[in-house]
C-alpha cells in the first residue's frame, strides 16, 4: 500500500515541494493498479496481524493528512506563480533542461509524453472488457517505465539538482509572501512525510522477519 505514494516521491522533492515539475507522471495514475495484460488479479490479501493493521491505519491517515496539506499548498502555490511571472519562466527554463538529459537520438521526452497522455485518454474510453484495452495499458506501462527511468536519471545531473533546488526554495519564498501560514504547512508536511518514511522502513522490517504460519490441521 505504500507503492503509490513513494512512486513520485523522490522525484518530487527533488524539484518542487509540490508535484512532479514536469506535470508529466500525472499521466500515469489511472492505470497504476491495473493488473499487466494477461495477468490475473492480485489474489485476497491474507490476515494482518493487529500491529500490521494498526501501520497500516496509520499509514493511510498520514497520507489523507498529507493529500489535504497538499490540497492547501498547490493553491497557494498557483497564486504565488500568478504573481511571480518570473517563476514560471524559471519553471518552464528547469522544464527544458530536465526534457533535454531526457533525449537523445532515439528518445524525445515531449513526444513521450504525449504518447502517454494520448494512451490514458484512450484507456479511459474504452469498455472494461474491450481485449484491445488490456493491450494498450501493457502499452502504457512500458513507455511509463521507461520515461519514469529517463526522468529520474535526469534529475541525478548536478546542474539540474541545483536549478531545482534554488526553484523549489524561490516557490516556497513567494508562497509564504503570499500566505504566511504556509511556512507552518510546510513544517507540518515534512514532519508528516519522514513519518510516512518510518512507517515504509517499519512495514519493511516486519515483512521481513515474520512468516506466515500454518492453519492447524482439522
Amino acid at each position: 500500500f505504500m507503492s503509490v505514494y513513494n512512486k513520485f516521491r523522490g522525484i518530487r522533492h527533488s524539484a518542487l515541494a509540490l508535484g512532479v515539475v514536469l506535470g508529466l507522471m500525472t499521466v500515469g495514475a489511472y492505470a497504476a493498479d491495473t493488473p499487466p495484460a494477461g495477468q490475473a488479479a492480485q489474489p485476497a490479501m491474507p490476515t494482518l496481524s493487529p500491529e500490521q493493521m494498526a501501520l497500516m491505519k496509520d499509514f493511510q491517515q498520514t497520507r489523507q493528512e498529507i493529500g489535504a496539506l497538499e490540497q492547501k499548498l498547490q493553491g497557494i502555490e498557483a497564486e504565488a506563480y500568478k504573481k511571480n511571472p518570473k517563476l514560471g519562466k524559471q519553471r518552464d527554463g528547469l522544464r527544458d533542461s530536465i526534457k533535454a538529459a531526457m533525449s537523445d537520438k532515439d528518445f524525445d521526452a515531449q513526444a513521450k509524453y504525449d504518447e502517454l497522455k494520448a494512451l490514458v485518454t484512450k484507456i479511459q474510453g474504452m469498455q472494461e472488457n474491450d481485449p484491445e484495452r488490456a493491450k494498450a495499458i501493457q502499452k502504457f506501462r512500458e513507455g511509463q517505465q521507461e520515461f519514469e527511468q529517463r526522468q529520474a536519471k535526469a534529475f541525478q545531473d548536478p546542474k539540474i539538482q541545483k536549478q531545482s533546488e534554488k526553484l523549489r526554495n524561490d516557490v516556497r519564498a513567494a508562497m509564504i509572501k503570499v500566505d504566511p501560514k504556509a511556512k507552518g504547512m510546510f513544517t507540518e508536511l515534512d514532519t508528516k512525510e519522514k513519518h510516512m518514511q518510518d512507517l515504509q522502513e517499519r512495514a519493511m522490517k516486519m515483512q521481513g522477519s515474520e512468516q506466515v504460519v500454518p492453519e492447524p490441521s482439522k
